[in-house]
């Protein structure tokens, strides 16, 4: 069942709420980020700039180290475009419930939708599409605004204690944020789609894990969606032809 209508206020603090854990758990590598910039030789005002910008961990991490070898420009930016590639999806499987915002709600989601927020967005979504939204988009922005303000202030952080934080990388606190990730993407798996897509995906991301700069992990992600996909309308083919015998 789709979840309960809230008002504007309610859907702001459910998502501040949700959005807490996420970011603390985000924080080692934010903290990470900010030391290793320190100490290739980026400036804080460049380092807080990518930080706003790019606002993607593994693409920051893969462009400092391209950027510190002497890599051209658009070789990095380009590169931090394929690492982020799998946003688009995020994207498209949204698309229904956001259609009727504005351009300009839908472009400062869009910039907000990282990996955590998608997992919590189209948890609260849950199937609801257009009006039946409600204020949706209010939680979606507090979870957004929360994760963004969350990245920022640990790159600033660890950029200015850069030799402290470095020392906690072996402490295995990322574990924090697979954890939390592995527990809202188990409560997705409602449904035969979900669990097939969930299953291809990570059987095929597993796989390719070791194409460069992350992109089997897009390719993973293309070829579920694409494999549900044409399930599903083999399903809807099958159900059209019985409801017509």
């Amino acid at each position: 069942m789709p979840a309960p209508l809230l008002s504007r206020r309610q859907e702001s603090r459910a998502g501040l709420r949700d959005a807490l854990p996420l970011a603390l758990g985000a924080l080692p590598f934010g903290l990470l980020f900010g030391a290793v910039a320190q100490q290739s030789g980026l400036s804080l005002p460049d380092a807080m700039l990518m930080s706003a910008l790019v606002n993607g961990g593994s693409a920051q991490m893969i462009g400092i180290g391209l950027m510190s070898s002497g890599t051209a420009w658009f070789l990095v930016v380009a590169t931090c475009l394929v690492v982020n590639m799998r946003h688009v999806f995020y994207s498209a499987a949204l698309s229904a419930q956001v259609r009727h915002l504005s351009p300009v709600w839908r472009a400062v989601l869009a910039f907000g939708m990282i990996d955590a927020v998608y997992a919590l967005a189209a948890k609260r979504y849950d199937g609801a599409v257009g009006e039946r939204t409600g204020q949706r988009h209010w939680y979606v922005l507090a979870t957004a605004v929360v994760m963004y303000v969350g990245w920022l202030s640990s790159t600033l952080v660890g950029y200015l204690f850069g030799q402290d934080v470095t020392r906690i990388d072996g402490l295995g606190l990322d574990f924090a944020i697979y954890a939390t990730y592995i527990g809202l993407v188990v409560s997705c798996f409602t449904s035969r789609r979900a669990v097939a897509a969930g299953l291809l995906g990570g059987g095929l991301a597993l796989a390719l894990h070791q194409l460069p700069y992350q992109s089997g992990l897009f390719l993973a992600t293309l070829a579920a969606t694409v494999g549900v996909a044409v399930w599903e309308g083999r399903l809807r083919t099958a159900d059209s032809r019985a409801t017509d015998a």
